[in-house]
This record gives C-alpha cells, structure tokens and sequence, in this order.
C-alpha cells in the first residue's frame, strides 16, 4: 500500500525530467507517412496512431486498405519506425499536426484509428478537424486523467507478478509472462485452455519484445499522465466508436464504459475473454471498423 502511494510521486518527478524534450512542432520533424496515394483534394483518409511502445506496423491489415480515391496515413512516435528519439509526444500537439495535414490536404472524409494512447491523439485531432465527414475508432484507448497513472501503477505491480511466475529466469521471461497478460488479461491464467494459448503466442515473440529504456517510456507516455478531454463542440459533430477487451488490465472496461459515455461516443464494442491487445487476439478488429466505418464497400 506504501509502495502504490509513492509511485505517483516517482511519476512526477519522471514527468519533470521528461519535459525538457521538445515535441514534434518544436523539433521539426514530421511523424506522418503516407502510402504514397495521398494528394490534394482526395475523399478520404485512413489515419492510423499507435499506443506507447507500439509501432505503426501492429497496423497491418490497414495500412493494405483499398480506400478508393484516398490513402492511408500513419502518425509515428519517436524513437521507432524510422524516428529519433529526439522529441517526445504530446498529445494535443499531435492531434493539431494531424489535424493541419488533413486540411492542407483538404480530405473530405477522414478516419482516425487510435489505439491505447493514441485514441486521445485521435480526440485532440478530431475536434479540431473541419473536414466535412469525420469518423473515429478508439482501440483498447486511453482515458483522461487519472488513467494514464492507475495504468503505469497497475502495470508496474503486473510486472512484478510476471516475474514471480516466471521465477526471476530473465527479464525477457518476464515480460513474455506480462505480455500474455496484455492477451487476456489477469483471470486466464485460471483456464487451462487460455493459459496455454497465450503461452504459445507469447513464445512466438521470444526474442521481439521491445524493452524500452526510461527515456523512451517517458517520451511515450508522459503527456499522458495529464491530459484531460477538453469539453469542444467540434467533437460533437464526429462519429466516435469504442472498441475494448472486457478483460483489458492497462485501461479496465468500466473506466472505458465511463469515458464512452462521457464523450459521448456513438456505439461501443466489447470483446469477451480479450485483453489490451485486441489486435493480436480479436480476429474480426479489423472488419468490426472498417465496418463503423461504413467502408465496407470498397475494395481491399
């Protein structure tokens, strides 16, 4: 009890060290690639962002839409997929850059992807957007404040837990051991049909695992740890869908239910047995969005 009382302050103090890194704007730099189709005038736009520690690659099957006359467009965080670590993410500065790409490229239809911490990137950016449609998929997201610290400390104590199962062998031992966590959550380990799959997919990432450094973690994560969800009718005028596993440890399902209903979002999905990485473990993610997104119709 002690030890979850002073992680907060260790946050702080992080969040301080970490501020001396300019964001994106400031650095000149450029997160957001294309497919190459993206141009001027064009109807539409996919816009895919990641969570923290996550590259734009856990996008796959996305970033292979057929959108038409369109393109799809990535937004990146530093440090991977091609980056420096030279800046740091701030969501509201994020969500302005992505905004400003869409209307310099004057897109009529845009559709943003957020997962984990980026569904707050894709908020920031869809309120400030005045592109004629916009549509937005939050994937296992972010909520505001506090979610951000609850998350950090519940995920320092599931660490733990994933070094006492894997009996302190390595630190890769236990990381694989969390990531089966991030599968299906804390309660599967109790079924021996879902213990055994998550162990199998989790040896398929032996050797794979990102293990970031501080410096990374905190340049991720630490705009997080204070953003709020400004109250702004532009907002109002997107169509917002949530998609979350009712297993999920990183941002539980009833603080996802609270934020869905706060925003106030048009249609919530939720995944039974799943976890945070719904992209691993939910075979129909994909199809469920493109579906709220009503692009169905055109060709992969």
């Amino acid at each position: 009890m002690i030890l979850r009382r002073f992680l907060p302050l260790c946050l702080i103090a992080l969040l301080a060290a970490c501020s001396a890194l300019p964001t994106a704007q400031e650095a000149d730099v450029m997160p957001i690639v294309h497919d190459g189709q993206a141009h001027r005038g064009m109807q539409r736009a996919v816009v895919v962002i990641p969570g923290a520690m996550a590259s734009v690659g856990l996008f796959e099957p996305v970033l292979d839409w057929d959108v038409g006359n369109g393109s799809v467009l990535a937004y990146r965080f530093p440090g991977l997929d091609g980056l420096d670590l030279d800046h740091r993410l701030d969501i509201a500065a994020a969500g302005r850059l992505i905004a400003e790409a869409m209307q310099k490229l004057e897109v009529e239809e845009v559709y943003l992807i957020g997962f984990s911490t980026g569904g707050p990137v894709a908020l920031e950016a869809a309120r400030r957007l005045t592109n004629k449609e916009v549509s937005v998929a939050l994937i296992s997201s972010a909520g505001p404040f506090p979610s951000g610290i609850n998350a950090s400390i519940d995920g320092f104590f599931d660490v733990l837990g994933a070094l006492v199962r894997s009996h302190g062998r390595s630190m890769e031992d236990a990381w694989l051991e969390n990531y089966r966590t991030l599968l299906y959550g804390r309660k599967h380990f109790r079924n021996g049909e879902a213990a055994q799959q998550s162990k199998q997919l989790a040896e398929e990432q032996r050797g794979q695992l990102l293990t970031p450094g501080p410096r990374m973690t905190m340049a991720h994560t630490a705009s997080l740890m204070t953003w709020t969800l400004p109250r702004d009718p532009g907002l109002a005028a997107a169509r917002i869908g949530v998609f979350h596993g009712a297993e999920d440890t990183v941002f539980p399902l009833h603080e996802a239910k609270r934020f869905a209903a706060r925003i106030p979002a048009d249609g919530m999905k939720i995944y039974e047995g799943q976890g945070h990485i719904l992209f691993i473990t939910a075979p129909t993610l994909w199809d469920d969005v493109r579906g709220f997104f009503g692009l169905k119709g055109l060709k992969r």
